[in-house]
């Protein structure tokens, strides 16, 4: 009896009242994980094992075109590429696996199934065991594919292994063939900008042929010398504007010399007194309404009129020239005329000139755009062409990587071990779950007895009693058995220990017979039933070294 807490427990006693109990639920729930555990269906794993093997070529002489990536992420991108179920779904068919599944599961369900059942997985080596996961460098992995059927086992894990090395040469390949192609269509594009920019180039020296940089000297001395020619012909001009204000003052003195004061036939004397009048009169106060005022107005152009006249008909030569002419006027006149000719040439020659300034002007003050722009241009030129020439060694390169990987020379992945037919059974673990349902059981059984021992309300002992009712018991009568009561004694444990061996019995059987309706039956137990089980037993073994002997080569 043990105390605890003030709370009287006797283990002995309720282990003689509920151990049957307990017993009996763990040997229960024993026998039925037993059931379960012989009932479920034999899994069979075989594994292909596959090693990264580096290029062939020295990379010193050749760089591998597909960069080196970590192993685990090649792996999971050529997991999701393999298992994908446009790949999974023609493996079914070629194989011709999972024939009994299809006829009540979709392909859906089937290429879901079949996923599960396969994994990747990277072989630490063993020297690496106990470092740091990222100093270790990974070299080769293990494909790994359940089934039910060793023999499909072995066929999908090999087909899986050479599907990833299928697929990582082709994937190398691609990379390459994909890293030449674009090389080459970004060298014709840079070809292309290349005309276009030497165009352009072309296109603005033609239409900037007086601006660009390199007549930027030669305009400027043009520009010097013809301010300098400009500055001549305005001295020029001022001094054919004097020579013709002195040559028509000698013309005015030589009339002046030949006639009288009022005489009717000297009109540039006539001309003065009708000016010296007119001033005469706007002095007075005359307002340009007044009569004599326009009467003057009127006989100074005319008189004007006739001098022109006049010197007009001098300079032709013709004898109707006016007799009051003499020879110092009429050679003042001709100086005169030959002043306004002068005038007239240096004005023209000043208009010329001026326009040339303002030409060269324009142009050398264009010269700083438009060598910028040309800079620029030349600029963008001279960056494609040393791209354009990046591009072509890029293109070189490339093409020999393409053909390293072509010709499989570079980084590759090679069959260590080819997947072989399993001869054990990977899952399930029965001896586990056999385990697990002992303990279980056990558990089960313990918690019962405990739950009904303290639910039960009868007392079991004084001490009990005593304790229930307060009063101090005087006596004990034990129980009392006679010959009748033994002999139904005996009987009720020989009737328990019978239900027991038969149940038992039942669910040993039921195990060994739902193995072998879901298994077949087991090596061991065709050598029980006799030679002929033997001889299959052979033959199977025969077969396991044929599948074998068929796939090692595949490696």
């Amino acid at each position: 009896m043990n105390v605890e807490g003030g709370v009287q427990i006797d283990l002995l006693g309720a282990f003689r009242r509920r151990g049957l109990l307990a017993c009996a639920i763990a040997g229960m729930v024993t026998l039925a994980m037993y059931w379960i555990a012989m009932a479920l269906p034999n899994e069979y794993t075989s594994s292909a094992m596959l090693l990264v093997e580096p290029q062939s070529v020295n990379e010193k002489l050749v760089e591998a075109g597909a960069g080196r990536v970590d192993l685990n992420e090649r792996l999971n991108l050529m997991t999701a590429e393999i298992l994908s179920r446009t790949r999974l779904s023609r493996i079914i068919d070629d194989l011709e696996i999972y024939q009994e599944q299809s006829k009540t599961m979709t392909r859906e369900e089937i290429i879901d199934r079949m996923q599960s059942s396969v994994s990747v997985s990277p072989v630490l080596p063993e020297l690496t065991r106990g470092m740091k996961s990222g100093n270790i460098e990974i070299t080769t992995f293990e494909i790994f594919f359940s089934s039910d059927t060793p023999k499909v086992a072995a066929e999908v894990a090999q087909r899986l292994a050479n599907d990833f090395i299928q697929e990582h040469i082709a994937n190398r390949v691609k990379t390459t063939q994909t890293s030449l192609e674009f090389i080459s269509a970004e060298q014709e594009r840079l070809s292309k900008s290349i005309a276009e920019v030497a165009a352009e180039i072309a296109q603005v020296k033609e239409s900037n042929q007086r601006s660009l940089p390199e007549n930027l000297g030669l305009n400027q001395r043009m520009f010097e010398r013809t301010e300098s020619e400009l500055r001549y012909s305005r001295r020029a001009l001022d001094n054919a504007r004097s020579d013709k204000g002195f040559w028509e003052h000698q013309v005015l003195a030589a009339a002046g010399q030949s006639g009288t004061g009022n005489q009717p036939g000297n009109p540039q004397r006539r001309l003065e007194i009708l000016e010296l009048g007119l001033a005469e009169m706007k002095a007075k106060g005359f307002t340009d309404r007044h009569p004599d005022m326009i009467s003057t107005k009127h006989e100074i152009e005319e008189v004007r009129a006739s001098i022109a006249r006049d010197a007009e008909m001098a300079a032709d030569g013709s004898e109707e020239a006016p007799a009051f002419a003499s020879f110092s006027q009429q050679n003042a006149q001709s100086e005169v005329m030959r002043s306004n000719n002068m005038i007239e040439a240096t004005q023209a020659e000043i208009e010329r000139l001026e326009l040339s300034l303002e030409t060269l002007r324009a142009d050398i003050s264009a010269t700083p755009r438009v060598a910028e722009q040309l800079e620029g241009l030349e600029r963008t030129h001279s960056q494609l062409h040393v791209s354009l020439e990046g591009f072509s060694r890029l293109r070189q390169n490339a093409a020999v990587q393409a053909d390293l990987e072509r010709r499989q020379l570079g980084e590759r992945f090679r069959i260590l071990e080819p997947a072989i037919v399993p001869r054990k059974v990977s899952s399930p673990n029965r001896r586990v779950i056999i385990i697990m349902g002992v303990m279980l059981g056990m558990a089960l059984g313990v918690g019962v007895g405990v739950v009904l021992e303290g639910t039960d309300p009868s007392y079991h002992g004084q001490r009990d009693l005593q304790s229930a009712v307060g009063f101090p018991v005087l006596a004990v009568i034990p129980t009392i058995l006679f010959d009748a009561d033994l002999a139904a004694q005996r009987k009720k444990r020989r009737i328990q220990v019978f239900v027991a061996a038969v149940v038992a019995s039942v669910f040993l059987t039921g195990g060994v017979l739902s193995y072998i309706w879901v298994n077949g039956a087991p090596g061991w137990l065709r050598g029980i039933l006799g030679s002929g089980a033997e001889g299959e037993e052979g033959e199977g073994r025969g077969a396991l070294h044929e599948l074998e002997a068929e796939y090692r080569p595949l490696a």
